[in-house]
């Protein structure tokens, strides 16, 4: 409250708020000067500083603003999508799949002098997959049988279609202890299957796998051939050397032939890299297979010839042998003869030399895959087993 007196007539001003220079008196009437320490400070003026803006289209900075506001407008929709989409459930679907084995669809062409009829595989444990080293072997019905590492025998029709599968025992009285799959199978006309296994050579039924019997004693099997005439070829291991028993039709051995290959080469060799096979006239070829074994081995050129026996076990001759030349190879992996004599001697990867019976070379042909392992039907077509298929090969005559 401010007051002071009226300098007419003497009476007291009071004031809550006096906001002008004068007031005028209520008793008087008089107008009164208010004195400069009662009137109200003047209001403080802000000094202005002058902005002048260049002078602009005034379409460009609408534009501006129009893009300015569009994005943000695009910003923040995604911006929401994406919190509701954070805030969505996860939801796991889960679908069954069961792979299908195809064989070829149709024959290919003949590059390489032969029709591919099919081919199957793949690696796995499952019907039509394989695991490591293979076997294959045919009967008469045209039934193909495949071994692998994990001791089954499987079973396909003439047309590669997977039939039924069986298992090698792990322990049988002739052997304990089995771990790996056969080292060679083998078929005959009556649909028996025979494998060289643990140094045992096995007999079983082809259907079912039944045990049927086994040839073995104190000698070491380390591969076998059958005959047409239903005689068995065995290379057994005799301490430390190779022998050929030609076992006849009732189980015994109808001729030995000690060193059969070592005495030839005069040196010793690794009896599991023995190879044979026979035609059917009953005439043996073996052959020093290096890529069957495992291990580092030193070996000549010569070492990996291929030796032809009579069917009595006499040495008759020897052909091929290791180099790059036309009619040699590398170090080689299996050994076949197909119902006209012809000798196949297959290399680890894809190639198969083919020699006459009087070891002529005649071709090398290059299989559709690895080849450990092969055998011919009745009909001459080759079956190569390797790197995890097997293909059916019909042969250009």
């Amino acid at each position: 409250m401010e007051a002071f007196n009226c300098p007419q007539c003497g009476a007291a001003l009071e004031y809550e708020r006096i906001e002008s220079a004068t007031v005028r008196c209520h008793y008087c009437n008089s107008l009164v000067v208010v004195p400069p320490e009662l009137r109200p400070s003047p209001a403080r003026t802000e000094p202005q500083t002058s902005y002048r803006a260049p002078q602009t289209n005034s379409a460009i900075p609408t534009a501006i603003l129009i893009a300015i506001l569009t994005g943000g407008l695009v910003l923040l929709v995604v911006a929401i999508t994406r919190s509701k989409s954070k805030a969505r459930p996860i939801v796991a679907v889960t679908t069954g799949y069961t792979p299908r084995l195809v064989a070829t669809p149709a024959p290919t062409s003949k590059p390489e002098g032969y029709t591919v009829a099919y081919t199957f595989g793949g690696e796995g444990t499952g019907p039509g997959l394989f695991k490591d080293e293979m076997g294959v072997a045919v009967d008469a019905a045209g039934h193909v049988y495949v071994s692998d590492e994990t001791r089954r025998v499987q079973r396909f029709d003439a047309g590669g279609q997977f039939l039924d599968t069986w298992s090698i025992p792990t322990e049988t009285k002739w052997y304990s202890k089995l771990r790996t799959g056969p080292r060679r199978l083998m078929a005959n006309s009556t649909g028996e299957v025979f494998a060289v296994l643990s140094g045992v050579l096995m007999k079983f039924e082809g259907s079912t796998g039944e045990v049927l019997g086994a040839a073995h004693g104190t000698d070491y099997i380390q591969d076998a051939a059958l005959v047409l005439d239903g005689r068995i070829l065995i290379v057994s291991q005799k301490g430390q050397d190779d022998e050929l028993v030609m076992l006849g039709n009732d189980g015994r051995a109808a001729h030995r032939t000690h060193r059969f290959v070592s005495s030839l080469l005069d040196k010793k060799l690794e009896v599991e890299a023995l190879r044979v096979t026979a035609d059917n006239a009953g005439e043996t070829y073996a052959l020093y297979a290096l890529g069957g074994v495992e291990g580092e081995h030193w070996y000549d050129n010569e070492d990996l010839a291929v030796f032809k026996f009579s069917p009595e076990g006499r040495y008759i001759m020897r052909f091929g042998g290791g180099g790059h030349e036309p009619g040699q190879f590398g170090p080689p992996s299996g050994l076949a003869a197909d119902n006209q004599g012809r000798v196949y001697v297959s290399e680890p990867f894809d190639q198969i030399h083919v020699y006459s019976t009087d070891g002529r070379y005649l071709r090398t042909l290059k299989a559709p895959h690895a080849v450990e392992a092969m055998a011919f039907d009745m009909q001459d077509n080759l079956y190569v087993a390797g790197g995890k298929r097997v293909s059916k090969l019909v042969l250009d005559r």
